[in-house]
């Protein structure tokens, strides 16, 4: 793996501490990283979000193939950019699904039929996180006990640190097992 691509959830963004732990771990492995930034319709959650995802992820690989030829991209997603794991599948792409929306069916369903190897990373305290779902999928997650949809469980910031250290961990492992 030496390329990856860091799409954000519904705020449009990569700058958050999840992805930017990912884009570190990336960079640090020498991988050629192309980030996605969207500016969310109103009524994208309405219309269905699925295809506006897979539009900016196709033009983001073709990009990111241009970069780095030939080589097999991991996909890091938070949220929202979780509805990319349709195209992940169809192209058999590895991932790391931050706060993955497990409650939508489609979005596991493409998680547990895609062979390659992913990662899913959620909190007890977020409604999207469903366990059972999780689990369902096959694939190996870290669970963040208390911790909402920005992976962060109540209490000082030092647990919120210490949180995030496991999530950066994770990702290298992961990464370095590809």
């Amino acid at each position: 793996m030496s390329a990856g691509l860091l799409i954000p959830g519904g705020r449009g963004t990569v700058l958050i501490a999840p992805l930017d732990l990912g884009w570190e771990a990336l960079n640090d492995r020498g991988a050629v990283i192309e980030e996605i930034a969207w500016d969310m319709p109103e009524s994208l959650l309405d219309a269905g979000p699925e295809p506006f995802v897979r539009a900016h992820t196709a033009v983001a690989l073709h990009r990111l193939s241009v970069k780095a030829p030939g080589e097999r991209p991991v996909l890091i997603a938070k949220s929202l950019g979780t509805y990319a794991a349709a195209l992940a599948a169809e192209r058999e792409l590895p991932a790391i699904w931050l706060t993955p929306l497990l409650h939508v069916p489609s979005i596991v369903d493409a998680i547990t039929r895609n062979p390659a190897p992913q990662l899913l990373i959620g909190g007890t305290a977020d409604q999207t996180w469903v366990p059972e779902a999780a689990r369902a999928t096959g694939r190996p997650a870290l669970v963040i006990e208390d911790a909402n949809h920005s992976l962060r469980a109540p209490g000082p910031l030092r647990r919120f640190t210490d949180d995030l250290g496991r999530v950066g961990t994770a990702i290298e492992e992961f990464l370095d097992a590809l």
